[in-house]
């Protein structure tokens, strides 16, 4: 080959083989530094997961610390039509790998009233999606605070498995309140099953020890806020969904230091106090069946007249005598009650005296006062509609429905089942001439 093509064979060479090569690395190294790359892969980032997750996401810049490793720093989750905040995360960290992955969150904050969105964003989102949860994942949190309107809560410590497993994915969470440090950690289990004709989720909390503010989902479910701003949960709750509807179970839980103002406060009668109410049985089927059983014990606190005269007339309660006047609340000293609701029947008994300190009482006092029993039961099983009027009675004779009335009767059975047929023959009551209309009168 000739040196002047020599030359120029190599010319071309070092100009495809080198400088072109290193141009477009250097160019390539100038655009992916520019803010305008940045942000052009932050709003991609941003468009997907809203898309996947169904919640506007925003984020503040996108690091990639390493080979498969992508971290999202100033994380905030809003509700895609008001922009109302959910939560935010000051920064989530995402690793991959060939057959697990990994996400820590560090200083994740929720919402409590948008708190349906967060269930929504762990259970439709992803829970409901088998290509998410294909391999076993784990997320960590060093601290996750639920803000509300009565306060906010602060769990340390929050670890969790996401497993898939033959027909169903498990989903399990531990953590422990930040103002305790040496309990056994709270235990959450979710578990989205498809092994039946119709997926189904069961989810399970277990307390141990640990007292939980109910105030920390007073903002997401108003009826925790009716319990009082320091009630606390203990135990276990279970709670099922699928197609067809949902159930509770609430057996072995109890709840503390309610205040049971707050509780009735759209009752037209006064009662104060703190009380415990516990479970011995809570199973719940809306509209279903309803088997609940337990007690609930309160001391020292104001009774209206009003409620106690209630209580005698609908629930058959014996009182002692009382002082004219229905405004006049009652000083008393104790309220112990025992509850058994099985459909539509309710029983209802008085247990004061197997309380400390009134082992003197009559069986079935329900009510104490001054060192006597003003308020006893009878034991006899009746209707639950009883107790809905003794709450809510208008004068009607018909059910009540308005304010809790109307929650509580949304999910108790029928107190009366609608009657099959006839007991006789028809008959007609009346003299009055009944006659039809031209067209149906019978030919002369």
């Amino acid at each position: 080959m000739h040196e002047r093509t020599q030359r120029a064979v190599a010319r071309m060479l070092f100009v495809f083989a080198c400088a072109i090569p290193t141009l477009l690395t250097v160019a390539v190294v100038v655009v992916t530094a520019t803010p305008w790359y940045s942000d052009y892969l932050r709003q991609g980032i941003e468009r997907e997961l809203s898309r996947q997750l169904g919640v506007t996401i925003l984020i503040d810049a996108v690091e990639y610390p390493a080979p498969k490793t992508i971290r999202l720093v100033g994380v905030k989750l809003l509700e895609p039509e008001t922009q109302a905040e959910v939560g935010r995360v000051r920064s989530a960290t995402w690793i991959t790998g060939d057959t697990k992955a990994g996400i820590q969150l560090s200083q994740p904050e929720l919402q409590s009233e948008q708190l349906q969105y967060a269930w929504r964003l762990v259970h439709d989102r992803f829970l409901c999606q088998p290509e998410l949860t294909a391999v076993p994942i784990r997320m960590a949190a060093n601290d996750l605070t639920i803000h509300s309107g009565t306060g906010s809560v602060t769990l340390r410590d929050v670890d969790s498995w996401i497993r898939p497993l033959e027909n169903r994915v498990e989903a399990v969470i531990q953590c422990v309140p930040a103002s305790r440090r040496d309990d056994a950690p709270i235990h959450i289990t979710v578990v989205r099953d498809r092994s039946g004709r119709m997926a189904a989720t069961d989810w399970t909390l277990q307390t141990g020890d640990i007292a939980l503010p109910c105030s920390a989902l007073a903002d997401y479910l108003p009826a925790m806020r009716n319990l009082g701003a320091e009630a606390t949960f203990t135990g276990t709750l279970n709670w099922k969904i699928d197609a067809s509807g949902w159930s509770i179970d609430l057996g072995g839980s109890r709840f503390d230091q309610v205040e049971l103002a707050e509780l009735l406060h759209s009752v037209p009668h006064r009662l104060t106090g703190r009380a415990s109410i516990r479970f011995e049985r809570c199973l719940v089927l809306p509209g279903e069946s309803v088997d609940v059983s337990g007690t609930i014990v309160s001391t020292s606190g104001y009774i209206g007249q009003s409620f106690i005269r209630a209580a005698h007339t609908h629930l058959g309660f014996d009182i002692a005598p009382l002082a004219d006047g229905e405004a006049r609340d009652i000083l008393y000293d104790r309220i112990a009650l025992r509850f058994d609701l099985f459909g539509p029947q309710l029983t209802l008994a008085g247990i004061c005296h197997q309380q400390r300190g009134y082992e003197y009482l009559a069986n079935g006092a329900v009510v104490a006062a001054s060192g006597r029993a003003i308020v006893g039961s009878r034991s006899e099983p009746q209707s639950w509609a009883s107790l809905v009027r003794t709450f809510w009675q208008d004068g009607r004779e018909n059910l009540p429905i308005s304010g809790q009335s109307a929650w509580l009767m949304s999910f108790l059975p029928s107190p009366q089942r609608p009657t099959v047929g006839t007991t006789g023959s028809p008959r007609i009551t009346g003299t009055g001439l009944v006659q039809g209309e031209p067209s149906i009168n019978q030919p002369d």
